[in-house]
């Protein structure tokens, strides 16, 4: 009995050292953007979010699309505005970017007569 106690206990310390690892080492979420539009409601605006990162850091963009109808762009800009990089048009989409210098850049999706769905996920990949 007292061997099988020491092994359950075992099994959940392992299990919750493990949990703890991987939400420790888990990347940081830095911000997301997920709309969806009907045909019926076509729409055009612009949402954006905006994150800080250190030249240097490794930041992972993940887009999906599912475009209807309509134009549908997603745009990094620096705190200047100036344009860092667009992400190519693509149903799914995993790309990553080096910062090359300190500031807090906006990640921008600009839609005009926009009908359908997408998704975008910023972290941090380091």
């Amino acid at each position: 009995m007292k061997k099988h106690m020491i092994m359950v206990l075992a099994g959940i310390g392992i299990a919750a050292g493990a949990a703890a690892l991987w939400f420790l080492s888990r990347p940081e979420r830095l911000g997301n953007i997920n709309h969806s539009f009907s045909a019926a409601e076509s729409v055009t605006d612009r949402s954006t979010i905006s994150f800080s990162a250190r030249e240097g850091d490794r930041i992972r963009f993940y887009f999906s699309s599912n475009v209807e109808k309509g134009d549908l762009e997603i745009v990094l800009y620096d705190s200047e505005g100036n344009q860092v990089e667009e992400l190519d048009q693509a149903k799914e989409l995993v790309t990553y970017l080096t910062m090359r210098y300190d500031d807090t850049y906006t990640l921008a999706a600009e839609y005009l007569n926009f009908a359908g769905n997408f998704k975008v996920d910023v972290s941090r990949a380091d």
